[in-house]
């Protein structure tokens, strides 16, 4: 049961409990024979040994039994308060002092720490249209929301002082239509995501002001090297970039200059398939979590093969179920925050 749980083979950790409580009572009738009257022949040491082996095992049992279908924490209530939300859609990580950022349907920018617990908020200045879908926090530190259904980008310091804003709708180089996620690789290079008529990916140089575009990559279709909504982007040390093209049910990769590298995944519910994988993060063995709003589950993902490593989740409403899961992060512990979108909270968990 133990090496099940360290390679992470869930499927067979649920089906061994049975087993191992089935072996109980089929041991107790073992040691039964060996009772005083029943095998006189046994020594006492000889049954001394034996009761303590069915104790250690007795102890043993509820170890390997924990359900890990059930979530580590439940953060977050629906409302419009402190420490509450309303569909929540975005979530990002800030690794700098351990808390996340978390944007709602109302336009709320909430601070949360590492325990979910609320430190501050502030409002996104214009949301009647739409409200954002994507935010990272920068290398600098500072939060960078794509304010998806106003055509821009928009830079807050932690606190939510406003400090920039650039982009307009269009079809052009710098222009947006629906951004949704933002990124960077080892040079600082600035990586925003985008769909509707657009569904690329442009490049910027975040140290002029505005932003001056480099290039881009992608465009709409099903085809290698390109996408339909393309929500979610992680790049990686070696900057390889990977991104949930959520309306084509897979997986794309790419180099940081564009080229166009494998596809991952196809429409489906088994491992290593998909259903709108929405969400993106990587934990610290580079692995891929990805959230998928249609099979309301989050999957780990091995980023070289696109195979399934384990899936958690279901659709529902009680504690380790589901509804229509927006976003992921993953902290320094590895702990996972999904975005359970439908049922206004958060849920922590650990693969």
């Amino acid at each position: 049961m133990v090496m099940a749980h360290l390679a992470r083979f869930f499927r067979g950790v649920i089906e061994g409990c049975p087993l191992m409580m089935g072996f109980v009572p089929a041991f107790a009738a073992v040691v039964a024979r060996l009772a005083p009257g029943r095998c006189p022949m046994r020594s006492r040491a000889e049954r001394r040994f034996v009761y303590a082996v069915l104790l250690l095992t007795a102890a043993i049992v509820p170890v390997g039994c924990s359900d890990p279908r059930q979530p580590k924490a439940v953060w977050l209530e629906t409302g419009t308060g402190p420490g509450e939300v309303v569909y929540p859609r975005a979530i990002t990580y800030s690794a700098k002092d351990d808390t996340f950022f978390l944007i709602d349907r109302v336009a709320r920018v909430q601070h949360l720490d590492h325990d979910g617990k609320y430190l501050g908020e502030w409002r996104m200045p214009d949301w009647k249209i739409g409200k954002p879908v994507g935010v990272s926090v920068g290398p600098d530190g500072n939060v960078y929301i794509a304010d998806t259904h106003y055509h821009r980008v928009d830079v807050y310091s932690p606190d939510g002082r406003l400090l920039r804003q650039w982009g307009e709708e269009g079809k052009g180089p710098g222009q947006f239509i629906y951004p949704t996620d933002i990124a960077w690789d080892s040079k600082g290079r600035l990586f925003v995501s985008e769909y509707g008529d657009n569904d690329r990916v442009q490049v910027f140089d975040p140290s002029s002001n505005p932003p001056r575009l480099l290039y881009q990559f992608g465009r709409f279709g099903n085809g290698d090297g390109e996408f339909s909504r393309p929500q979610s982007m992680v790049i990686d040390k070696d900057d390889t970039v990977y991104i949930t093209d959520a309306c084509n049910h897979r997986l794309v990769v790419f180099k940081t200059d564009g080229t166009w590298v494998r596809n991952m995944g196809a429409v489906g519910s088994g491992p290593g398939q998909f259903r709108f994988p929405y969400g993106l993060d990587q934990d610290r063995e580079g692995r891929l979590i990805v959230c998928e709003f249609g099979n309301n589950r989050v999957q780990m993902i091995d980023k070289k093969t696109g195979r399934g490593l384990g899936l958690w989740g279901s659709g529902g409403r009680e504690p380790g179920q589901l509804a229509y899961p927006w976003g992921v992060a993953v902290d320094k512990r590895d702990r996972v925050v999904t975005v359970d979108a439908g049922n206004n909270r958060l849920q922590v968990f650990e693969f």
